[in-house]
């Protein structure tokens, strides 16, 4: 039995349980044997047969609080928490001076969520061995689950200090930091943690949490992939998969993950407002309302189902309840960054603002916020500042907010120039007229498009309150086809598009077509509010030579500006340095010049977002009618028309048109020099005041 014991303790478990094997040929109802093959089975992870076998040493011998205490443990593991319970009091009962029993007690009623109980037996045990590292890090959970992180988070280091080798406290310092955005120490926790064991699956999925954090998509996908492979129904790590996999625009396969989280546990309400984000992404605002409404039924007190509730009513333009949605999750949660800047994002924002306040103070400890808050708190004071006419003080925000979002890719400007200048010289106007004549016929298709923040929303608006059509929004179809591979000579993008035949085209178009009528198959018309779909504009015109395509054009400047005080919520890599912005813009003025050269006069509508503000009536008939729509005047109410809409204007659609936007640049010019520079000729009157 010693040398048994001995084996056990330093790992060596197939020996250990050979020798014990013998001893239970010789003396079958020998309890010792029995109880460390029970604690063998529990570290080869076969919880049922480690309780089995210790039930059987204790109907032998009943009176070992050792036994108890680690029948306690693996009850509970088991979720048979009333088992657990009540062999631990047996094991304190029998033995008062054991921490290790006074400990495992604790944790059960923690699991039963008694967190009083569960912590005076956490206390008992320091009493016995003041620096008994499990029940440090057991108060650190209790004070987690108490949302109280300061404390949490001083126990951990307590437990992680009594015993450098524990793995547990170190990967429960990196989960909580990691919450608490503190990315740089979760990283130092969590490699501690893995040095000590490679294969340690839930460090493995909160260092995933990490790179997830940084917007490491790839790096994040391996890891949490790699902890599902060591723990198949690791929900933590689940729900990892499906949030990097949304973050990294696969919507498909995120939802697939997603709902396999809730295979996992269906009553996990992370899960459901992981799937009610998703869904909302998706375009489908009724099925993630449900979602988020499950979540907050099994737990009233869901921060990511409130938030996210919040959001969708926001897109649903039911700006009153979001708010109190935003204010609750505050009453929960006071030092809540994401509700105060979603609260400033609903309204503008004026002096004596209580949220502006708040992220002020927040400001004043900034060398403490790890560089994801700064990067919000930059966009979101730059936004208040805006509001309050504070222009000296918003532009400095937005820069420095800036300048952290472009330190985490690697955008090339010269890459993208010539992107474009490739498609010029793709589609000459001999190449578009030998490919002319085939296609999709269908009428079904409005495309609006053009930079970013430049009108497109509110045009998109406009049309759509029309009842003949469906505003589908910033839809992917098309960019996602015109990627595919077209030839065995070549795999990229635009390249793929010198090898185009007419049957290629028509059947894009039947895909694509088919894709629209799946969102709404009642609809005559429906729109596709891509802004980057001018990248395409040739395309369309050959692969859908029915559709409308819209152009919206706005200031330059004030487009660009528009783009730079604005944080995406993804990609738009070229909006974050304003004379990479400038080029950009400039490069994407040309590719619609030369679009205007090779296509047909009346191939696509230009149309200015300031003459919408100027003259709203007579602009909306000008689109209706190019639709080929009659007029509604519906399209007058543009603001009060139900449907999602997911973009960075959503908002401002939700108002009456407002003139503020037009020149708003001029309060900024001294900023702009390097986008001005950029500019050039496109700066309209730049010297007017």
């Amino acid at each position: 039995m010693v040398l048994a014991a001995q084996l056990q303790s330093n790992n060596r478990l197939q020996e250990s349980e050979q020798l014990l094997q013998q001893i239970l040929q010789q003396q079958p109802q020998h309890p010792f044997a029995l109880h460390l093959l029970g604690v063998i089975a529990h570290q080869c992870g076969k919880l049922q047969q480690a309780a089995e076998l210790i039930q059987r040493a204790i109907a032998i011998k009943g009176d070992v609080a050792l036994f108890h205490a680690n029948l306690c443990e693996i009850s509970r593991q088991l979720k048979q928490l009333e088992q657990a319970i009540a062999h631990g009091e047996r094991a304190v009962a029998l033995a008062p001076d054991l921490a290790m029993a006074h400990s495992n007690l604790g944790i059960a009623h923690f699991d039963r969520k008694d967190y009083d109980k569960a912590e005076a037996c956490q206390h008992r045990a320091l009493a016995l061995t003041p620096s008994f590292a499990p029940s440090l890090n057991n108060l650190g959970s209790i004070n987690r689950e108490r949302k109280d992180h300061k404390v949490a988070l001083e126990w951990y280091y307590k437990a992680a200090a009594a015993n450098p080798n524990y793995l547990e406290p170190l990967n429960n310092l990196g989960a909580l930091l990691l919450e608490e955005d503190r990315i740089p120490e979760a990283s130092e926790a969590l490699e501690k943690a893995l040095k000590l064991n490679p294969n340690y699956a839930e460090s493995i999925c909160n260092m995933g949490g990490v790179h997830l954090a940084l917007e490491q998509y790839s790096e994040a996908l391996v890891k949490f992939r790699r902890a599902l492979e060591l723990r198949p129904e690791y929900l933590d790590a689940q729900l990892g998969l499906s949030k990097t996999l949304q973050a990294s625009e696969s919507p498909d396969e995120a939802e697939i993950e997603a709902r396999r989280a809730l295979d996992i546990d269906g009553n996990n309400p992370k899960a459901h407002a992981l799937l009610g984000n998703i869904l909302t992404e998706a375009s489908r605002p009724e099925q993630a309302e449900a979602e988020f409404e499950r979540a907050l039924a099994l737990d009233p007190s869901s921060e990511e189902a409130m938030q996210g509730l919040g959001h969708l009513c926001v897109e649903n333009g039911e700006l009153e309840r979001a708010e109190e949605l935003f204010r609750r999750a505050l009453v929960l949660k006071p030092d809540n960054v994401a509700a105060r800047i979603q609260l400033i994002q609903t309204a503008k924002v004026k002096p004596g603002d209580e949220n502006f306040a708040a992220l002020l103070e927040l400001q004043q400890n900034g060398d403490k916020h790890s560089d994801n808050r700064k990067l919000s708190l930059h966009f979101a004071l730059g936004k208040c500042y805006d509001d309050t006419k504070e222009y000296d003080k918003a532009f400095p925000n937005y820069l420095a907010g800036c300048k952290i979002k472009r330190a985490r890719f690697a955008y090339d400007p010269d890459a993208s120039a010539r992107q474009f200048a490739e498609l010029a010289n793709i589609f000459s106007k001999d190449y578009i007229d030998r490919l002319r004549g085939n296609g999709n016929p269908s009428v079904l298709p409005i495309f609006v498009l053009g930079m970013p923040r430049s009108g497109t929303t509110l045009t998109e608006q406009i049309i759509a309150s029309h009842p003949d059509v469906h505003g589908a929004g910033e839809l992917p179809d098309l960019l996602r086809v015109v990627h595919r591979k077209t030839h065995p000579d070549t795999t990229s993008f635009p390249d793929n598009l010198r090898y185009l035949d007419r049957s290629t085209l028509c059947a894009w178009g039947d895909e694509y077509v088919a894709g629209l009528k799946e969102r709404s198959p009642a609809s005559k018309h429906i729109t596709d509010k891509m802004p980057a779909n001018f990248l395409a504009v040739p395309l369309i015109h050959l692969m859908l030579p029915n559709a409308k395509i819209i152009h919206v054009n706005r200031n330059p400047v004030d487009t660009c500006l528009s783009c730079f005080t604005r944080l995406f919520h993804r990609k738009q890599e070229h909006t974050y340095d304003l004379a990479e912005l400038g080029r950009y813009y400039a490069d994407y003025a040309r590719l619609m010049d030369q679009w205007r050269k090779v296509l047909p006069p009346g191939a696509f509508l230009d149309i200015q977002y300031e003459d919408i503000v100027a003259d709203q009536e007579g602009q909306a008939r000008r689109l209706l009618e190019f639709c080929g729509l009659e007029w509604d005047a519906a399209c007058l109410d543009f603001h009060k028309t139900k449907r999602q809409v997911r973009t960075a204007s959503v908002t401002q659609v939700r108002q009456p048109i407002y003139s503020t936007s037009v020149e708003r640049w001029r309060s900024y010019e001294k900023f702009l020099g390097p986008l001005l520079n950029q500019l050039g000729d496109l700066v309209p009157n730049r010297n007017a005041k």
